[in-house]
């Protein structure tokens, strides 16, 4: 929502790159600041971006008005402080109207969430392919180990009743096969079927997260939309014909 902050006269907006515009502000918002052109004060409004304004000067004011407008470095993410501003070089001046900033902000969001969906479905295959190969692998490992199990226990039982037919007690315990440990037994094959399973679930986090920030931009695709209204029209008297966009505020 845009907070209405208009003057009664002509104010001045200052761009960084040194530009002066004539102007009567309607107001400002996180993004944008909407203005009239004095040239055309009944005409479309007209919207900047406030990153590629330096200030605002009112009619009844040599002062700023309002919360300081912020650099583009700093709505990304990077600090950015008041002595620092005048040797950031000055981006270029961007300016469209209500329509226009619409538009471009439902194709970015088309964009991304398509994007984010790709890397998810990406994510989420791959994840679960590495999750099944994984645990493939350690199901047949552990099969194998009882079946070597068997096998030693077999030869033990059969040697242990030949020595007792011949010599009428149990053998050493030294003459008996050892079972080694499920670890040894089946490595290396455990420890790329453990790998595979821990970097498949790794994968699969990833696939979600992106499919939950697809979701987050389509529901805000879907809340720009409705800001929009497209309506065909006729006018008889002209004999001309085609659609009108307009945006709520």
């Amino acid at each position: 929502m845009i907070v209405s902050t208009a003057a009664s006269a002509q104010d001045k907006i200052i761009v960084r790159d040194g530009k002066q515009i004539d102007a009567k502000v309607l107001g400002t918002d996180a993004k944008y600041v909407r203005y009239k052109r004095s040239d055309n004060p009944n005409g479309p409004d007209y919207f900047i971006f406030r990153s590629d304004v330096l200030k605002i000067e009112y009619q009844n004011t040599t002062e700023q008005k309002g919360e300081p407008l912020k650099m583009a470095r700093e709505t990304a993410g990077a600090p950015t402080t008041a002595a620092s501003n005048d040797n950031i070089p000055a981006p270029a001046v961007s300016t469209a109207t209500a329509t226009e900033a619409a538009v471009i902000d439902i194709k970015l969001l088309e964009q991304k969430a398509a994007q984010y969906k790709k890397r998810g479905t990406i994510f989420l295959t791959a994840g679960t392919a590495a999750m099944i190969a994984g645990a493939v692998t350690l199901i047949k490992l552990n099969g194998d180990y009882g079946n070597y199990k068997r096998e030693i226990q077999a030869t033990n039982d059969a040697y242990t009743a030949w020595y007792r037919a011949n010599y009428e007690k149990a053998p050493p315990a030294g003459d008996l096969q050892k079972q080694e440990s499920f670890a040894k037994f089946a490595s290396p094959g455990i420890y790329f079927g453990a790998a595979a399973v821990v970097g498949g679930l790794a994968l699969d986090w990833l696939g979600i997260r992106n499919v939950k920030i697809a979701r987050k931009a389509r529901e805000e695709l879907a809340q720009k939309r409705k800001t929009l209204s497209v309506r065909p029209f006729y006018q008889s008297g002209r004999k001309t014909a085609g659609i009108r966009i307009a945006l709520s505020f």
